[in-house]
């Protein structure tokens, strides 16, 4: 039995059976799919999720990837345009993109020209001959010791042994900020996972895997396609199921207290899997088991707490937008915060309406810029700087959606905390999936649909 019918749940539950076990998916939404289910807005289909795969490890392909070849699962993607860096405070020169470089050598003299315009004070002699060690240590890692063993090390924790030239240090960590989306320059450095940012900066620059952009889109693209495949290998999933708790008792799971609209019942099975995200396991546990407990209470400590902002922008089909993934950063003094987004309907125009253009932006700060600024000063500077990315972005604009803006735990799953194990003893028969999970090779879709593989071959060893 296995909660949750996202990428790990759907990964999981297909490897169990191509081994001839019986299984079944549990999901409270009304469709398969989780993070990647996208809504509706302005007649377009927004979703705010880009899949990316590895394709250096298991041969060709690592995670979704994988589980779609694995599965027979008719899954239909196009490339993704390289990603734009935008250095806020640089006036000019300050657009630029992320090249794929085959070699180590060809990486560290782009990140020469990224560290030139971003801070070239603190070039000096041997900067490149260090970038060029680093990125041939980094190129050579398998994604094993990328994602797991590098994944529990901090940017500092990673980058110190290794240099103590400032330039080498600085871009290293600015690239950090890019791959880890944590917002803050000091953050990132201190407590962000270097592995994590490592795997997708390695896809970015080279050449290692890409970003995809799935047809129509990653719920209909990738989701229901393995889902389908997933149901031809004997797996049953039952939607709009809510999972009221996970019920333990004497070091066992004994049943699964499910809600199906007015009617509740025990649902039972030999062995249960739990693929959702961190905010979910409250509610199914109570109380929750200590070693989830003790996870939990370091997520909710206040060192990570981050201000986060969403918002789609809605423009016409009279201005010209790079619907490449885009990154701004705020490079002028030692703390800093990041502008991410897309112009999806660029790339996926089959998901606009006809005669609208739309991008949707992030902003991610620190907790006390965020709230020494406030929501209004946020969400004015994010359009300030999308009419700077964007000439003509106000002359165009036609709606935006209202300010989403909060603070929340700064991304767990991509910093340098321990995270939740997929197996504890103390519950002999309850494994745990998803991107809130360790080992998890890779990261963001990717990574979940990975830890769907490694549960599965846990429980049938």
């Amino acid at each position: 039995m296995i909660i949750g019918a996202g990428l790990s749940g759907l990964a999981t539950a297909g490897y169990l059976a191509k081994a001839g076990k019986k299984v079944k998916i549990v999901e409270k939404l009304p469709v398969v799919g989780g993070s990647t289910v996208p809504n509706k807005t302005m007649d377009c289909t927004v979703s705010m999720v880009c899949p990316i795969t590895a394709k250096y490890a298991y041969g060709n392909a690592n995670g979704w990837a994988k589980v779609a070849q694995d599965f027979d699962a008719d899954v239909r993607m196009m490339n993704f345009g390289s990603p734009r860096i935008f250095l806020r405070g640089n006036e000019t020169n300050n657009d630029m993109k992320i090249p794929q470089c085959l070699s180590p050598e060809g990486a560290a003299r782009w990140l020469m020209e990224l560290l030139g315009k971003a801070k070239p004070e603190l070039i000096s002699d041997i900067t490149e001959t260090e970038l060029v060690k680093i990125m041939r240590e980094m190129y050579a890692a398998p994604l094993e010791k990328l994602s797991v063993e590098w994944g529990e090390l901090s940017p500092k924790e990673w980058i110190e042994p290794r240099t103590e030239d400032a330039g080498a240090r600085y871009v290293y960590n600015l690239m950090m900020c890019a791959c880890i989306f944590t917002g803050d320059w000091n953050y990132t450095y201190n407590y962000a996972s270097a592995g994590k940012g490592m795997v997708l900066l390695r896809m970015w620059i080279a050449g290692d895997g890409l970003m995809s952009v799935p047809c129509p889109n990653p719920q209909e693209g990738i989701a229901v396609p393995i889902a389908d495949a997933a149901r031809k290998l004997g797996v049953e999933i039952e939607l709009n199921v809510d999972v009221q708790q996970v019920l333990v008792e004497d070091g066992k799971v004994a049943g699964l207290q499910v809600k199906r609209g007015d009617t509740e019942e025990v649902l039972t099975a030999d062995t249960y899997v739990v693929a959702t995200r961190w905010g979910a396991w409250p509610q199914l546990f109570k109380p929750m088991p200590d070693f989830m407990a003790q996870i939990v209470g370091q997520i909710m400590q206040p060192e990570h707490m981050m201000g986060s902002a969403f918002k789609n922008y809605f423009l016409d089909d009279k201005i010209d937008l790079d619907g490449a993934f885009f990154m701004e950063f705020d490079n002028a003094g030692d703390s800093s915060h990041v502008l991410g987004g897309y112009a999806q309907s660029v790339e996926q125009p089959w998901n606009a309406a006809p005669g609208k253009q739309f991008i949707w932006a992030y902003r991610i700060m620190t907790a006390e810029n965020f709230n020494k600024l406030g929501q209004d000063a946020v969400e004015k500077q994010m359009h300030e700087d999308m009419d700077r990315m964007f000439p003509g972005f106000s002359d165009h604009l036609i709606f935006e959606t209202p300010f989403g803006g909060r603070l929340a735990p700064s991304h767990y799953f991509y910093n340098k905390q321990p995270k939740l194990q997929h197996h504890y003893e103390a519950i002999a028969n309850l494994y745990f999936a998803g991107d809130c999970t360790t080992p998890m090779h890779s990261m963001l879709t990717d990574g979940a649909a990975s830890t769907g593989e490694i549960v599965a071959n846990m429980i049938l060893k």
